[in-house]
């Protein structure tokens, strides 16, 4: 058996073993029990173990991992585009005698000042309108049919298809996908939606459930019932449990706030060996750079408060698997400075992984997911979003494989950088109706031809609310999708900017800029420089980003934010520059 060997390997995983099973007695304690109170605790941080695993996990050398012997296919290329297609989102399953694999498949962004041969390994800007979702089948598992359209194009103009998982419901093929306004799933008009496979083709099913994405396809729970993680359009996350009387009957529970108090991102649960105990791992976006756990012990309709563990992560998605044999596999980008290379780690019981091995790497690779079919797990990932592949590993093969004494790597690097696990609250929520925020900022007026932006952005980076000088010189000004051009600005001239941003619930909402001197807020017109009434987003606002093409001090700068104009003469800036 596996377990054997791993405990003949290395004495002290036996220890890790015995301390998981005793994890797994108490886990009926209270969840105020803290981590550092005892190893055993249900809340400890411990997930990775064993003799050859660094004091500091970050700490790990990727290239001394034992490497995992895989057949290689790649389902879809696109990387001969230079940037304007995006493949991502893989998912599988088995169904019908057959493997099928879905991904998001839509256009790009190519990124500025790269070639299209650098683009092969250099992710485009993904996401965007018009991303449709494409499947493929297979026989083995390695030779796949010509890619084909799945969903067709989205229903409304500015929209996109997130490939969402492939669902086998009482004998029927379902494939998942969240109907979203792109770019960012962030804003209203999300939906989950399903197809059906009639036997010939992909056909329109209904929807699974309004203002939701969901991350991987449904499981059974002990109950019976079928549950998966979600995630709202203000990236609230939550289970979906039920989906037996009908695809589209569910109950939400929540499972963790996007806010103040943590920033999680593409949750994942599974069983623990007791087959009551649900552990869920969760995406840390505050950026610790390791994953995040809970615990529910009632079929999701409560979790226990996130903790973070020792296991290193990149802030990316990940996959768990409990193999036929009993142990689990999970998938993941466990280098926290790259997402290079995609690893694969073992445990016995769900709870302290003790194994870590190479899976393929030495280029961008992200987003996995696993079957199991004979003997065999199926890895499905993308390359630089660009490519759809998939690794065939035996689970004999896989079951010989040992640790070596380290991988820790003989000269330490810096440091992982890391920012706060809690962000600051968001200034405004744009879906509300009647709430105004005001922003102050400096501007040098960048040489023609050269740009700058400063905006105002979801706690993820999506900027929905944009200031900016164009290439021509002239003052712009976007509100979510809509922009507004206004008068031509003096390349190097110096100016303050008075901002106004009025939220609505059900018109547009309201962007005002105000032109003054230098140093001093410009005061508050009837009449103001340039305004934007034309755009309406509901995402929320918590971050500042600034953009500049010029390399001189041309830009944006000493940006504060303030419910108030009065107030804003008093607020900390809380972006000084350009990094």
């Amino acid at each position: 058996m596996f377990t054997s060997k791993l405990i003949n390997h290395h004495s002290t995983i036996a220890n890790q073993v015995l301390l998981a099973a005793a994890a797994l007695a108490i886990l009926a304690l209270p969840t105020s029990v803290h981590a550092e109170d005892s190893d055993t605790n249900p809340e400890s941080t411990i997930m990775l173990a064993g003799d050859w695993v660094p004091e500091d996990p970050h700490q790990i050398d990727y290239e001394k991992l034992p490497r995992v012997t895989t057949k290689h296919a790649i389902i879809s290329d696109v990387r001969d585009h230079a940037g304007t297609r995006v493949h991502q989102h893989a998912y599988l399953a088995h169904h019908d005698g057959r493997f099928w694999a879905m991904w998001s498949d839509g256009p790009g962004g190519p990124r500025a000042s790269v070639t299209p041969k650098q683009h092969r390994n250099i992710v485009p800007a993904h996401d965007m309108p018009g991303t449709r979702n494409s499947f493929a089948t297979s026989k083995d598992g390695l030779h796949w049919t010509k890619p084909a359209d799945l969903t067709g194009p989205p229903r409304k103009k500015g929209y996109g298809w997130i490939a969402r998982g492939l669902w086998k419901r009482d004998g029927e093929l379902l494939a998942l996908s969240s109907h979203f306004d792109a770019p960012g799933y962030e804003g209203l008009g999300l939906s989950l939606e399903a197809f059906r496979w009639n036997g010939t083709k992909w056909v329109a099913h209904g929807t699974v459930l309004d203002d939701s994405m969901n991350n991987f396809p449904p499981k059974r729970l002990p109950s019976g019932e079928w549950m998966m993680t979600r995630r709202d359009h203000q990236r609230q996350v939550s289970v979906m449990i039920g989906g037996t009387k009908a695809f589209d009957d569910w109950r939400i529970n929540p499972l963790a706030a996007y806010d103040g108090n943590g920033r999680p991102e593409e949750p994942y649960w599974y069983i623990l060996p007791d087959d009551k105990t649900i552990a869920g791992l969760i995406r840390d976006n505050g950026r610790s750079k390791f994953l995040l756990r809970t615990f529910s012990r009632d079929s999701g309709k409560t979790w226990s408060k996130m903790h973070r563990t020792n296991f290193p992560d990149a802030t990316s998605k990940f996959f768990v698997h409990r193999t036929s044999r009993g142990y689990y596999v999970m998938v993941s980008n466990s280098n926290p400075r790259q997402r290079d290379p995609l690893t694969l780690a073992i445990s016995e019981d769900g709870l302290v992984f003790t194994k870590l091995f190479w899976l393929i790497g030495g280029r961008h690779v992200d987003y996995p997911h696993i079957i199991e079919q004979d003997g065999h797990l199926l890895i499905a990932f993308s390359g630089a979003k660009q490519t759809m592949e998939v690794m065939k590993v035996s689970l004999d093969e896989l079951e010989r494989l040992t640790m070596p004494e380290s991988v820790e790597l003989a000269q330490h690097l810096p440091p992982v950088k890391q920012t706060p696990q809690q962000p600051p609250r968001h200034w405004i929520d744009l879906g509300d109706e009647g709430r105004t925020l005001y922003a102050a900022a400096d501007l040098v007026v960048p040489e023609l031809g050269k740009r700058a932006t400063f905006s105002l952005a979801t706690a993820s980076g999506a900027e929905r609310v944009v200031i900016g000088i164009d290439e021509k010189g002239c003052l712009t000004s976007q509100l979510y999708k809509e922009a507004v051009t206004g008068l031509k600005l003096e390349p190097g001239s110096r100016h303050s900017l008075l901002i106004r941003l009025h939220s609505h619930r059900e018109k547009p909402d309201e962007l005002f800029v105000q032109l003054g001197s230098s140093g001093q807020i410009p005061a508050q017109l009837k009449s103001w420089t340039l305004s934007n009434t034309k755009g309406s987003s509901a995402a929320n606002l918590s971050r500042v980003v600034l953009h500049s093409d010029a390399s001189d001090s041309a830009g944006f700068r000493n940006v504060r934010v303030a419910l108030t104009r009065e107030s804003l003469e008093k607020a900390k800036v809380v972006a000084g520059r350009v990094e």
